[in-house]
């Protein structure tokens, strides 16, 4: 069996999408000023994902 046509038949198509990434932020109540300053810095098309604990 060739496998060069198996891997064809088997391979995902890949999205064009652009890479998502996923940051994680954490802060005690203290620190809630600052948070709230570094979001209004960043830019709303950013493309990154925030996890805020």
């Amino acid at each position: 069996m060739d496998s060069d046509s198996t891997d064809a038949k088997n391979s995902k198509k890949v999205s064009n999408k652009s890479t998502r990434f996923v940051v994680g932020l954490g802060a005690s109540a203290g620190g809630l000023n600052s948070l709230e300053k570094f979001f209004k810095k960043m830019p709303p098309d950013n493309e990154l994902d925030f996890v805020v604990v």
